[in-house]
């Protein structure tokens, strides 16, 4: 019983935010469960697994599987394709759209980077990016980093900028950030309507 409670603790410690301590206490409460409610959430997991996929444009995750290689967002003809807005994580994506503050596209970056990364390529989508950016007719004219207010957010926009240079330079793109609607260390997934229209009007 004791291996098999630490296999199942190590697997939820792979979850975000989820330390030793919080693994342990949820991996507990998970086996008290009624085993219909354990067999229920097991089911719902492995099916969300099966039928979600990535949007190939953006890189969101969309519940659509294989029916659409586009989410909702990026097949729709009343999106600004000569916007691109780049975020972190799909819940980024997902809370500015609720605002219904932006109406262009949408690049979800996989992650951030920090000074001490040595291979910061490998925390974010810069060779998807890239290629999107550099494929045949892409109507793209600005780019607008909409990266959280944190020291990793200033990063990774530092080095998105000196990867992205050449195509930049070459495709006449051009740079945006957020306006000043957003105070230091604030992340995007709790921004309200009001503070992202701002930050949006005020970019530079």
């Amino acid at each position: 019983m004791n291996d098999i409670l630490t296999e199942l603790t190590e697997l939820l410690r792979k979850l975000p935010g989820i330390g030793p301590r919080q693994a342990r206490r949820l991996a507990l409460w998970l086996v008290r469960q009624d085993k219909q409610w354990v067999q229920e959430f097991a089911t719902a997991l492995t099916g969300a697994r099966s039928s979600v996929s990535v949007c190939s444009y953006c890189k969101r995750l969309h519940p659509e599987g294989g029916a659409h290689m586009l989410c909702s967002v990026c097949r729709s003809d009343a999106r600004n394709s000569h916007l691109l807005m780049l975020v972190e994580k799909d819940v980024d994506l997902e809370n500015i759209e609720k605002t219904g503050a932006y109406s262009g596209r949408y690049f979800v970056l996989g992650g951030t980077t920090s000074p001490l990364d040595k291979e910061p390529d490998r925390k974010v989508r810069i060779r998807e990016l890239q290629q999107l950016l550099t494929e045949k007719g892409s109507p793209v004219e600005e780019i607008i980093f909409a990266l959280s207010a944190t020291t990793e957010g200033e990063d990774t926009v530092l080095y998105l900028e000196g990867a992205l240079k050449n195509v930049v330079k070459d495709n006449d793109i051009k740079l945006t950030k957020l306006g000043r609607g957003l105070s230091t260390g604030t992340e995007l997934e709790y921004v309200d309507r009001d503070t992202m229209s701002y930050a949006l009007k005020g970019r530079a």
